[in-house]
C-alpha cells in the first residue's frame, strides 16, 4: 500500500516540480510569476532573469509560465543548461519546428531570423533557459549576440534566465558586463515563511482530497516546516518521508515523535554541509600543511644542528632581571624577542660570564666555556672574554650576554644603528662606516637583540660599552696577573 493510499488521497500530493504539479502563489512567487510575463510583453530590451535558492520553486513557475495561453507568443523552454551553443540552437529549432538547411551556427541562426521576420510588431518570442547558471561563459556571450539579432528592426526575441543566485554574481564578471548591462527586468524569489509554508501543504493536500489537520498533528507539522527553512522542495520531501514513516509505525496521524526523528534524519543528511563550510573545511588541511612545512623550513635554518637543539634551547630556563622590557609594537618584535631568549639561553648554560663587546688583550688563567654559537652569527668558535690587568671579574647579579669578538659587538634591547654610531664614534658620522663594515644587513633601520656588528679594523670606540658585568679591585688572595 502506498501512503498516500492509507492515508486516503487521490494520489502522491508531494510529488517534485511537473506541469500537473498543483502551484501555490505566495506573494513572492506572483513577484516571480510577473517577472517572466515581463518578458512577453512591453519595450524589451531582450533579456529577463529570475533567480532564486535551489528549491525555492523557480521550475514550477515555469511550467506555470508554459501552461498559460499567451496569444500571439510562442516559447521555447530550454531545461538542460549543460549543452554547447549549437545544441541549444538545435533544440530551440526543434520546438519551434523549423527547419534549417544546414547543421551550422549560421544556418541554425538564419532559421531562427525568418522565423523573427514573420512575426509582426504584437507577437513575441522567447527563450527560456532553466538553471541558466550552469551556462559556460562562451554560451551566455553568445546568447547575448542573440538577443542582440532579435532587437533589431522591430524584432522581438526575449531571452529568459532562471537560476540560482550564482547566475547574478557570476554576471558582475568583467567580460559578462556586457550582457548583464542588458537585463531589463529582475526578480528574486524568496523563501516562504511559516504561514506560506502551512497554506502550501494544505495546498498540496487539498489538491489530491485531503486536509493537514487529517494527516499531521499540530505540533508535528510545525516540525517538519521549521526544518523545510521555507524551501517547498525540502517541504515536499519532509512531508512525504513522515507519512511514510507514519504508515510504517502504523500511526493513524503524523505524531511529533515520528515528525522530530524525520526531519533530524533528513537534516543530517541533507543540511549539514553548507558550500561555505566545505570550502572552509578544505582550506584548513592546507594552511595545517602549508604551517608545518614553513614551520620545518624555518627550524631548520635557525636551528642547523636539528629538532635537538630546539629542544634544548626552549628547556633550558632563563631570565633577564634588572633589563628593560621592550614592547612588541612592530612586526620584528616576535623575531627580537627570539633572538633574545635564544641569546639568555646560551648565557644560561656557560658556567662563567662574560664581558660583552670586550676588546682588551686576552689574560692569561681568564678563558671561560664558550656558548655555543646562535643560528645568526657567525660560525666560528668566538675567543674567550677577559678582565683588564689587575682586576677581576665580579658575577653580576643577571644572566650575562653573550660574548663578542674584539672587533664586534652584540645588539642591545632598543639599539639602532644611530645610537651604536654616537655610542661608539661620538657622532652620527659613524653609520656610514657601520654600514660599509656591515654588508649582511638586510634592513639598517631593523636591527635584533642579540646580533653581531661589526667595528671598522683600526677605529678605536670613543665611548665603551659597559654591560651587566663590572670591573673591580683584586683581592688579596687572587694571584696577580702577569
Amino acid at each position: 500500500m502506498e501512503y498516500y493510499q492509507y492515508f486516503r488521497l487521490k494520489g502522491p500530493p508531494f510529488l517534485p516540480a511537473s506541469p500537473k504539479s498543483a502551484v501555490y502563489f505566495s506573494p513572492t512567487h506572483l513577484q516571480g510569476l510577473t517577472t517572466l510575463e515581463s518578458g512577453l510583453s512591453g519595450d524589451l530590451s531582450g533579456l529577463t532573469m529570475l533567480t532564486g535558492e535551489a528549491g525555492t520553486g523557480k521550475t514550477t513557475l515555469i511550467y506555470s509560465l508554459l501552461q498559460r495561453d499567451y496569444k500571439r507568443v510562442r516559447i521555447a523552454h530550454i531545461d538542460d543548461p549543460k549543452l554547447s551553443f549549437l545544441e541549444i540552437m538545435r533544440l530551440i529549432l526543434t520546438q519551434f519546428k523549423l527547419y534549417s538547411a544546414g547543421t551550422t551556427k549560421l544556418d541554425y541562426l538564419r532559421a531562427l531570423d525568418h522565423l523573427v521576420e514573420l512575426h509582426g510588431k504584437d507577437e513575441r518570442i522567447a527563450i527560456v533557459i532553466d538553471e541558466a547558471q550552469v551556462l559556460s561563459d562562451d554560451v551566455l556571450e553568445e546568447l547575448r549576440l542573440l538577443s542582440n539579432r532579435g532587437q533589431r528592426e522591430g524584432r522581438y526575441l526575449q531571452l529568459i534566465l532562471v537560476g540560482q543566485p550564482e547566475l547574478a554574481e557570476r554576471l558582475k564578471k568583467p567580460e559578462l558586463r556586457q550582457l548583464n548591462q542588458r537585463i531589463s527586468s529582475r526578480g528574486v524569489l524568496r523563501s516562504l515563511d511559516a504561514a506560506e509554508a502551512a497554506m502550501y501543504v494544505e495546498l498540496r493536500l487539498s489538491a489530491q482530497g485531503g486536509k493537514s489537520s487529517a494527516i499531521f498533528e499540530p505540533r508535528a507539522l510545525q516540525r517538519l516546516l521549521q526544518r523545510g527553512d521555507g524551501l517547498p522542495r525540502k517541504i515536499n520531501m519532509l512531508c512525504q518521508n513522515a507519512m511514510q514513516a507514519a504508515l510504517n509505525a502504523g500511526e493513524r496521524k503524523v505524531s511529533y515523535r515520528t515528525a522530530k526523528k524525520v526531519a533530524a534524519e533528513y537534516h543530517d543528511s541533507v543540511g549539514v554541509i553548507q558550500r561555505k563550510s566545505r570550502a572552509r573545511a578544505l582550506a584548513i588541511p592546507a594552511l595545517i600543511a602549508g604551517g608545518a612545512l614553513a614551520g620545518l623550513i624555518l627550524t631548520t635554518l635557525v636551528y642547523p644542528n636539528g629538532w635537538s637543539d630546539w629542544l634544548l634551547r626552549r628547556t633550558v630556563p632563563f631570565a633577564r632581571a634588572n633589563e628593560p622590557a621592550v614592547r612588541p609594537d612592530s612586526r620584528a618584535a616576535g623575531r627580537r624577542k627570539a633572538s633574545e631568549n635564544r641569546r639568555e639561553a646560551d648565557a644560561a648554560k656557560s658556567p662563567t660570564p662574560h664581558l660583552a663587546e670586550s676588546r682588551a688583550p686576552v689574560a692569561p688563567g681568564a678563558v671561560a666555556a664558550a656558548p655555543k654559537s646562535d643560528a645568526i652569527a657567525p660560525q666560528a668558535s668566538p675567543p674567550p672574554a677577559v678582565a683588564a690587568a689587575g682586576a677581576e671579574v665580579q658575577q653580576p647579579s643577571a644572566a650575562p650576554a653573550a660574548s663578542a669578538r674584539p672587533n664586534q659587538i652584540i645588539v642591545r634591547p632598543g639599539d639602532t644603528l644611530e645610537q651604536i654610531a654616537i655610542r661608539y664614534f661620538g657622532s652620527k658620522s659613524g653609520i656610514d662606516q657601520l654600514i660599509a663594515a656591515n654588508p649582511q644587513l638586510g634592513d639598517i633601520n631593523q636591527l635584533f637583540v642579540g646580533q653581531i656588528i661589526h667595528l671598522p679594523r683600526g677605529v678605536a670606540p670613543k665611548a665603551p660599552d659597559v654591560r651587566s658585568a663590572s670591573v673591580q679591585p683584586p683581592r688579596a688572595a687572587d694571584p696577580a696577573p702577569r
